[in-house]
């Protein structure tokens, strides 16, 4: 069996079940697996391996079938970061001496209600004045009780602001003397630990002799040429470079940081594979100056995801289908952000558009955004729009505020695989607004493969693919203008039977010639010829 490499060096931040590559990464492990001659070597982080497994189970891709390669201990400062956010997110924000009301309020409310009864029950002068002086003496203790409560506040509140204060200056004294700030602290720091990591990634992958070629599914890492055997880098876009202001926007250092190191990758690296012709053309070529012969184009196969919520052994196996998929429907809209909605939301026939994606200033969000809220509230559509973004992302968070659009619009993030099938089989539309797409979007065969028909942008390469004119003015639309977005999905709305059916014949004569089994042959191809060349120069 031939043994060959998958190199990725995704940051903590990243769970790979909910990115794009995520789900390229196990199609192509889940292909590779049934040919049964090849042996993939996965070269990753310590934190991403747990998430790794755990794609590939949703995958159904054998443990054996596949190997993990690299750090096996993450580092002590990831783990005190984990231990930190673990403490955040489960820590109640309880009030000072929250434990003590607690445990004394019952106590208090019964005694007052004992001393009514006997107040309103005496019949003799003397016992008044004694129930009444007995209520003085007790007040005492109590009022001195709750301002010594109330000090003791004071006391830690005016502590905690003069540390933090003192921590303040400190900082700008720091900054003054053009040393450090904080927030570039802790992106040295952070830096630092992932170059440390990858570094004991590539000892560990060198290590490994019996692996004739690499694959990395990203161009994000330049110490990837640091390895042995040949790499075969993978290029699914750079909207960095296509889209700059948006992404600087989002943060100075970091953003350009990024940049700089796809650019490194990219000018390292030989040996190139990308989904379309307009990154290998418009970006490798025309951007970074790669000589065309070094890059190959391999287009994806289409995204199956019928198999997560296929139910077989009933009477009725399309209705018995339909329930499944309506619950996981309901499991999904409960992790949306807005949670006290979203926890009593029991409507499992709600009619929504979905579109599947991170949010990022290419993947034109707040276009749909606008388009959604005319829908809404010009032309009276009653849908819900669910995304798979974060809902705090900046410029998403302040549209959906500012517009009072919390419960129409709903985020819902870290779907498993199931989950995401049945948002799109229970959609009746789905949308891909995005400017920017390094192949095939995944919206559309995704969509197409549950029976629910997809509406995209008009941009390259969607056009490299759909072909047939007819077919375009069905399918596209223009992604610069929101009021052409909306009158797009209102009409795929109301022609949603033909348009599916237009769109599935597609995807059953063109579209699903293509399998996964090809792209991993094509793929393997040129690793063997890397091999290949690299034994002839060795002689």
């Amino acid at each position: 069996m031939k043994q060959y490499g998958i190199f990725i060096a995704y940051a903590p931040s990243i769970d790979l079940r909910t990115e794009g590559l995520g789900r390229y990464l196990s199609s192509f492990l889940k292909a590779a697996t049934d040919r049964g001659d090849a042996h993939f070597a996965i070269l990753c982080p310590s934190w991403s391996r747990e998430a790794l497994i755990t794609l590939c189970m949703e995958a159904e891709i054998p443990r054996h079938a596949y190997s993990l390669v690299g750090p096996d201990q993450t580092p002590l400062l990831y783990r005190i970061y984990q231990l930190l956010q673990r403490r955040r997110e489960t820590k109640r924000p309880r009030k000072r001496f929250q434990a003590v009301r607690d445990r004394l309020y019952p106590i208090a409310v019964a005694h007052a209600g004992w001393l009514r009864g006997r107040i309103a029950s005496t019949r003799s002068l003397t016992a008044l004045i004694a129930f009444a002086a007995y209520c003085v003496s007790l007040a005492i203790p109590i009022t001195a009780m709750v301002l010594g409560m109330r000090l003791v506040t004071r006391i830690r509140t005016a502590i905690s602001s003069w540390f933090r204060q003192a921590r303040s200056r400190l900082w700008r004294s720091v900054a003054a003397l053009g040393l450090v700030s904080p927030s570039s602290l802790r992106f040295r720091l952070y830096e630092g630990m992932l170059e440390r990591e990858t570094a004991l990634m590539i000892q560990s992958g060198n290590r490994q002799s019996d692996i004739s070629a690499w694959y990395t599914p990203a161009a994000f890492w330049p110490k990837v040429t640091e390895l042995k055997a040949p790499v075969l880098t993978c290029v699914p876009d750079v909207v960095l470079a296509e889209f700059p202001v948006g992404f600087a926007r989002l943060g100075g250092v970091p953003m350009q940081h990024a940049y700089q190191t796809v650019a490194t990758t990219i000018r390292r690296n030989e040996n190139f594979v990308t989904y379309s012709e307009h990154i290998k053309r418009g970006i490798l070529v025309e951007k970074f100056g790669i000589d065309p012969g070094a890059i190959r184009m391999i287009p994806h196969a289409p995204n199956d995801l019928s198999r997560s919520i296929t139910i077989t052994g009933f009477p009725d196996n399309d209705a018995t289908g339909r329930a499944y998929a309506e619950m996981l429907l309901l499991g999904a809209i409960r992790k949306a952000s807005h949670a006290g909605y979203a926890s009593t939301f029991s409507n499992s026939k709600v009619q929504f558009l979905f579109y599947a994606s991170q949010f990022r200033p290419s993947k034109n969000v707040i276009t749909l955004l606008r388009a959604y809220e005319w829908l809404l509230r010009k032309k009276g559509i009653g849908h819900k729009l669910i995304l798979t973004g974060f809902s705090q992302y900046e410029s998403v968070r302040i549209f959906l505020d500012q517009h009072n659009l919390r419960s129409d619009v709903l985020c819902v993030h870290g779907l498993t695989e199931p989950e995401l099938a049945a948002c799109y089989k229970l959609a009746d539309l789905a949308v891909n607004p995005s400017l920017s797409e390094g192949g095939m979007p995944f919206t559309f065969t995704e969509a197409l493969s549950v029976g629910t028909p997809a509406i995209m942008a008009d941009i390259e390469v969607t056009r490299e693919i759909i072909k047939d004119r007819t077919l375009r003015e069905a399918s596209l639309f223009d992604p610069y203008d929101w009021r052409a977005l909306g009158e797009k999905i209102q009409w795929g709305i109301q022609n949603r039977t033909s348009l599916y059916q237009q769109q599935r014949k597609f995807y059953d004569d063109v579209l699903a010639k293509r399998s996964w089994a090809d792209v991993v042959e094509e793929h393997l191809r040129i690793l063997d010829e890397l091999a290949g060349r690299q034994k002839v120069a060795a002689k």
